[in-house]
């Protein structure tokens, strides 16, 4: 259902996005939603040759800031780029360096069309279903044309109980807000006081729900790609009461 989320609208405040993405990715890692995809990317990242990934929609700086620790270092150490459209200019150090080899890309990134020069096995968390079928769909398509890997990965699911859980989006929302980094006075107004950000994190998450891929969708869309020797891997991750919806895919 091609419904609208909040936080992603041109008329919303670049500070209260900045907030919600905050908020969003502090509660996803608190959670952990996206530890158990850590096997699935290894294995592509194995099968790649690869060790620099680019990060796309990271908004609020993404999962990988502490999901790096699940990969060993090796010899060639993981170096991670961090992007989006919508650079969360409050989440980048000024050096635009973070400890552990990762980059803030600091210029807007379109996930439909990125640079050739930006190199790297491609992820995606938590954003993919923002896109119409066939913005989605140019996603893989320009992954496979530069001969990228990428890795799409989804805890927002068409189904009752995952829309009935953004109730905890909402909860987190006013727990998390004191705890966020960087700390902000404004975010504990907009919790708090006008409590903007919890809605638009419990309103956009039913609304992601209803916007998400399924499996079949997702299949249906690799393989109508022009795409010459490439490996698949679709399907539904369930770890406890988290289940995330993966296409991971990669050049041979």
């Amino acid at each position: 259902m091609r419904l609208i989320e909040i936080h992603e609208q041109a008329w919303f405040p670049g500070f209260l996005r900045d907030d919600v993405t905050e908020a969003l990715q502090f509660i996803l890692s608190r959670a952990g939603v996206y530890g158990h995809s850590v096997g699935k990317l290894q294995n592509a990242f194995a099968a790649c040759g690869t060790t620099q990934i680019v990060d796309l929609c990271s908004g609020g700086r993404g999962p990988w800031l502490w999901m790096r620790g699940s990969f060993a270092d090796g010899e060639h150490p993981l170096r991670i780029f961090l992007t989006d459209k919508y650079p969360n200019r409050t989440a980048v150090p000024e050096d635009g360096e973070a400890a552990g080899n990762v980059t803030y890309v600091r210029e807007p990134v379109d996930a439909r069309k990125v640079p050739a020069s930006l190199r790297g096995f491609r992820t995606m968390f938590s954003s993919f279903h923002h896109f119409r079928k066939d913005e989605a769909r140019s996603i893989f398509q320009n992954a496979v044309t530069q001969r990228e890997g990428i890795g799409i990965f989804e805890a927002a699911r068409h189904s009752r109980w995952t829309m009935l859980s953004t109730v905890l989006m909402l909860l987190g929302g006013f727990a998390a807000a004191p705890f966020i980094r960087p700390f902000r006075i404004s975010r504990l107004f907009w919790t708090y006081i006008l409590p903007v950000i919890p809605f638009v994190l419990f309103f956009d998450g039913v609304v992601s729900c209803l916007r998400a891929y399924t499996p079949g969708q997702l299949a249906d869309m690799t393989s109508s790609l022009h795409a010459d020797r490439y490996t698949w891997d679709i399907g539904e991750d369930r770890h406890g009461i988290y289940t995330v919806t993966y296409v991971v895919g990669y050049p041979t």
